[in-house]
This record gives C-alpha cells, structure tokens and sequence, in this order.
C-alpha cells in the first residue's frame, strides 16, 4: 500500500515540530514540505521529522515566484530552483516540484518562447539533479492557478522534451477534474512516469464531498502498480482554493476532514467503499 502524506500548506503550521505533531496526529506516512524554504534550516526540518518517525516526500517550494517581475528570466529561475535542489539534499528529500517554474515566463514574448524557456530550465535543472541524486517531478496544475501544464498529456510532452527519467509527474485529482477528458485514463498512461498522486475531490474538499471517483482512480492506480506516495490536498469549501484554516473550529474541522478522506482512502484497499 502507499504511504500517505499531506501536502504542509494547506495546515497553515510555520512551526516545524509543531507541523510535524500534526502529521503525525492525522495518521500520516510523512509530508511533502510546501513552506517556503528558505525561512528553515534543513537540519531543523530532519530532526522535526525524526521525532515523529516522519517522512519528508518532496521539496515544493509553495513559495516561488520572482522577487519582483522584471526579475523574472531564465537564469534566475534557473539559480532559484538549484538552491531548492541543494535544500533537498539537505533534507534528504528525494524530489524536487517544478511546476512553479511558468512563474518565471511572464517576460517571455509568446507561448513558443515560453515553452522554449520551460524545457530549457527543466533539462538544465534534470542534469543538475542527477549531479545531486535528487529527482524533479512536475505538477500538473489547473488553468486558473498556472498558466502552464494543464494535462498529463502535456507534462508527458515536457519530460520527453527533457530526455530523462529522472523526471516525473504528479497528479491531482482536483486539477484532473477540471482539465482532463478522461482523469482515469490520464492516470493510465502515465504508468511508469507518476511520482506521487493527490487526494482532493472537485471541490477541492475530501473524498466523497465533489464529483471525483475515487473508487476508478483507486483502481487504476492498483492496476497500473503505482507505489508512490499519496498526498491529501484538502481545503475547507469556504476557503477554496488556497487558503489556510484561521480559527480553531476551521482547523478542527480540517483535521477530521483529513482523517476521513484518509480512513476512506485506506479502506479502498479493502474493497470498503463510501
């Protein structure tokens, strides 16, 4: 069975130790860190984990914009994701997320130029992960939050662009929702190149609050042998689509949100269904 993770934003925790209690209380395997990097040392993170017999999944840096636009070229995005790469190694993570990096392709002339400028930092960051034994993997995100990578079709024409396998992808069943014609069948073809899977229904809520079957996406991702970690990537309805729990009754109701989904999720394998 995979191990399951929570991708750390959506808590809203800036302690470590504390983030990690919290992973630790929802039943969780580990967590992919999505706070920005560069307000923690990497030794404090692995300790934090350590306590609580924790999992670091992946680096995602949430937080990956350009400092200003006019900032924003292939050079700096190019040295802002190596610094995260060298953070991963630190942490001892074993993959980076990429998919930040259409942030970087606001100056850029057309979407040619954009593309262009994506495969370029991907190839160029995939070699200087290899140098570093970490992987990079790329997210595939709706419309309305990037303006890049949409599909798994598309995120496959990345990593064929890029050549090498050290280079995977991540689906969401969220964004799945909205930009594919076929989730099921999305998560078919990417057998051999998914990384890690996430858990959040159409409504960006748990399982069984929206539209997705998870029972079929369960399925195929049995079918298709996937062992990866699976992310839940839960967000209370009034706080869609990123925002972060501000009151105790909010963060309470989030937390059984997550131990539900987690509970169904689980049970799947035991052919238990919602």
């Amino acid at each position: 069975m995979s191990k399951l993770g929570v991708c750390s934003w959506t808590l809203g925790i800036t302690d470590i130790n504390a983030l990690m209690e919290k992973v630790k209380s929802l039943g969780l395997d580990g967590v992919q860190f999505s706070g920005d990097w560069r307000n923690y040392k990497a030794q404090e993170i692995r300790d934090a984990a350590a306590l609580f017999n924790l999992e670091i999944f992946a680096i995602d840096p949430f937080n990956c914009e350009p400092p200003e636009p006019e900032q924003a070229n292939t050079e700096a995005a190019i040295e802002f994701y190596k610094n995260i790469i060298d953070f991963a190694v630190e942490v001892k993570a074993p993959w980076v997320t990429l998919q930040g990096l259409p942030k970087w392709t606001v100056n850029c002339g057309n979407s040619n130029d954009c593309w262009e400028m994506l495969v370029h930092c991907c190839k160029t960051l995939d070699a200087y992960a290899q140098l570093k034994k970490v992987k990079i993997a790329y997210e595939c995100v709706n419309r309305y939050e990037s303006s890049m990578i949409h599909t798994a079709e598309k995120a496959r024409e990345l990593i064929k662009a890029v050549g090498h396998k050290n280079f995977g992808l991540i689906l969401d069943s969220f964004h799945m929702h909205i930009e594919e014609p076929d989730p099921v069948e999305a998560l078919k073809k990417s057998q051999g190149l998914l990384f890690s899977y996430h858990i959040s229904d159409s409504n960006r809520s748990g399982i069984g609050r929206g539209q997705v079957d998870f029972v079929k996406h369960h399925a195929v991702l049995e079918e298709i042998g996937f062992d990866g970690p699976v992310m839940v990537e839960v967000v209370l309805p009034e706080l869609v689509p990123t925002n972060i729990p501000k009151t105790a009754l909010q963060r309470e109701r989030l937390d059984e949100e997550i131990r539900r989904s987690v509970r169904v999720w689980r049970n799947l394998k035991e052919k238990k269904h919602i």
